[in-house]
């Protein structure tokens, strides 16, 4: 069935790879032992274009990958291939064997016919088509999957949010996550595979995308659960909202160039949103981000501020503040912000307020001119200063195009400016000039 497309591992609700290796290798002693293992829950239906029953996964998903995963038809990313540990009956020692190497006709006929009696083993089944409540009401499968998950190794509550959740803005954290899950394990080293497993960096790519909407910190996830189930999206919003995001991961990335972040306190969640809110709030009031210089400066300044920390933390026990120099003691409720009920609105405030002014009082943040495009007047202005030096006034050509029109002409003349907006240049008259059409078309924020 599973060769034939029939078994879906991943209906939407379902969770990714969750056990780890012992997990795996203590089912295939079950199975190779005659141990009884718990049934495989699935949902039965039939869709038209593949023209076939299909059975959704509910419950089971780890059992069926581990044995998939063990004879080669679904090799799991990351993992390596799973072995079985057997006690020679000849010899009495201790042998670890592999799927290909119980299909060896020489280990076959050692073990007699192990490998037939794995084949053999039944796995018991529940399957249903649909599934009808005392009020004789339609239960939902992923409503089943939620019930069934939350006993025994339960769902976390980001899974089960997973689960439950749908539409705009939870599709804009999935495609977040796929584009930046590599950036986030391994340049930045915020996440884990586990996090990626059991959907927790998903939920954590949708708390940042809360900040970006509500332009703040949040408490916990409160804000995330509205956004997920209330509000109506509408696509200007999802657009704005991964267009900000895209921007923020680009200035971090160029604060903290090559692998920098990891070795810095920003690599933990907690710190890492905090930086992230900031950059956010700065963002959307129109501060420089691509000022290479600035950002270089604001860099250096928290990593100087994040050396700081780590030496200190070793010293800080739970709400105990130590004999510090004055500038430590400062640092000390930091700390414990970073330690104790981390998401609240009220260590999330605290960590926010510190970060911002260590950023303002390391640096200059340049912000844009709230004024992008120039008074009418300052283009007669200009003209009428090139008029007084020469009767055929030529572009400037500032970075030397080859398709300059050399001579300006009033109507094609542009007026641009000199230190580029987008890098905090003023929109007034001193940073002012004018340039033919084409060098302005090709200058962009150069």
């Amino acid at each position: 069935m599973y060769r034939n497309d029939q078994i879906n591992l991943e209906p939407p609700y379902q969770r990714k790879p969750a056990w780890k290796f012992k997990q795996r290798r203590l089912l295939l002693g079950s199975l190779f032992n005659g141990i009884p293992i718990p049934a495989l829950i699935f949902h039965k239906h039939f869709e038209r274009r593949p023209n076939k029953d299909i059975y959704d996964v509910l419950d089971g998903k780890q059992r069926i990958e581990t044995i998939l995963h063990f004879i080669g038809l679904r090799p799991i990313k990351f993992e390596e291939d799973l072995p079985v540990i057997f006690i020679n009956p000849h010899t009495s020692k201790k042998e670890t064997l592999y799927y290909d190497d119980l299909r060896n006709r020489r280990v076959k006929k050692e073990y007699e016919n192990l490998l037939e009696k794995f084949w053999r083993y039944e796995i018991p089944i529940i399957e249903y088509e649909e599934l009808i409540d005392f009020f004789g009401r339609n239960v939902a499968s992923k409503e089943v999957f939620v019930r069934i998950n939350s006993t025994g190794s339960p769902l976390r509550r980001h899974e089960i949010r997973h689960a439950e959740s749908s539409g705009p803005f939870f599709n804009l954290g999935s495609e977040l996550e796929r584009k930046y899950q590599n950036l986030f394990l391994a340049r930045f080293g915020v996440i884990n595979q586990t996090d990626i497993a059991r959907y927790s960096f998903h939920e954590f790519i949708l708390e940042l995308c809360t900040a970006i909407q509500f332009g703040h910190f949040t408490d916990r996830r409160r804000k995330l659960d509205d956004l997920l189930s209330n509000h109506q999206w509408s696509t200007k919003e999802i657009r704005q909202i991964k267009k900000t995001f895209t921007a923020i991961i680009s200035w971090t990335t160029d604060i903290f160039p090559r692998n920098l972040l990891r070795s810095t306190k920003f690599r933990n969640k907690s710190d890492f949103y905090s930086l992230f809110v900031i950059l956010v709030s700065l963002y959307q009031k129109h501060y420089v981000t691509t000022d290479r210089k600035s950002n270089r400066t604001a860099g250096t300044f928290l990593l100087t501020f994040s050396k700081r920390i780590q030496a200190l933390e070793p010293n800080v026990k739970k709400y105990n503040s130590p004999r510090f120099s004055a500038s430590d003691q400062r640092l000390f409720q930091y700390v414990v912000s970073t330690r104790q009920a981390t998401d609240s609105a009220k260590n999330r405030e605290f960590r926010h307020n510190f970060l911002l002014s260590v950023l303002k009082d390391g640096f200059i943040l340049k912000r844009k001119d709230s004024n992008r495009t120039f008074d009418e007047n300052v283009k007669g202005l200009l003209w009428t200063r090139l008029l007084e030096t020469s009767s055929k006034p030529k572009c400037p050509n500032p970075l030397k195009n080859t398709k300059c029109k050399k001579l300006l002409k009033y109507d094609d003349a542009q007026v641009d400016h000199k230190y580029p907006w987008s890098k905090g240049g003023s929109t007034t008259l001193n940073n002012a000039r004018l340039i033919c059409s084409s060098c302005n078309s090709s200058k962009g924020n150069r």
